[in-house]
């Protein structure tokens, strides 16, 4: 109650329809365009592990790669570039970043459909002349799965259309899915239990990879 007998309003907490969840990563190195790509493919990776393990689900990736200095400072490579120049937060000139988005087909946590959204889009936007240095990958229009609702769609019928293949096809999908999120859940598993490096994958075993490295330092166990 307050000091005049009316009651206290109950203020109810904001809560967003929809977030984001993301990472970045300043190399140690500049990384060529392929080394640049194996890192974003780790990083997609688990990012797409950690929308699973808060049981989560995005319709949007977002990436940025910034490139290094020596682009610039090179002779050799600052010939051959063209591009819009700016100025990083140390008053040095590089290559202006590269920045997309790529936009999945409704709501998932599947990591072969982010993948190929998200590796794609490297392949769109990166200059693959320069040398990469940072890079940040985002989720963009995160909801909890639970939330998600199947939307209803309306499709005129079509006589060509061989519906009762096309419905095989779907549930073929739908069940490559269920598979793909048990073996997610799987692997999640595993890695609370024994350390995020008790399970890898090829890639994190390349030259200029980092997953192995970046496990150790935030809170993987040390070999």
């Amino acid at each position: 109650m307050r000091g005049d007998g009316n009651p206290v309003p109950l203020l109810r907490a904001y809560k967003p329809e929809s977030n984001s969840i993301g990472s970045g990563q300043v190399l140690q190195q500049p990384y060529d365009f392929q080394k640049g790509k194996l890192i974003v493919r780790e990083m997609t990776d688990l990012l797409v592990l950690d929308l699973v393990d808060k049981g989560l689900v995005t319709d949007q990736m977002v990436l940025t790669v910034g490139y290094d200095i020596e682009n610039l400072t090179d002779p050799e490579r600052r010939k051959s570039y063209k591009g819009p120049i700016v100025t990083d937060h140390y008053g040095r000139k590089i290559p202006k970043h590269a920045h997309g988005t790529a936009n999945l087909d409704g709501q998932t946590s599947s990591t072969s459909k982010i993948m190929d959204a998200v590796m794609a889009l490297y392949d769109r936007i990166v200059d693959e002349n320069l040398l990469v240095r940072r890079i940040n990958i985002t989720a963009n229009h995160v909801v909890q799965e639970t939330t998600v609702q199947e939307k209803k769609t309306y499709e005129q019928l079509d006589l060509f259309v061989d519906y009762a293949a096309l419905e095989r096809q779907q549930a073929e999908e739908e069940e490559s899915l269920r598979r793909e999120k048990q073996m997610q859940q799987a692997m999640l598993s595993i890695k609370k239990k024994y350390g995020k490096n008790a399970i890898l994958k090829g890639t994190n075993l390349k030259e200029g990879a980092m997953t192995i490295e970046r496990n150790r330092q935030i809170g993987g166990h040390k070999a």
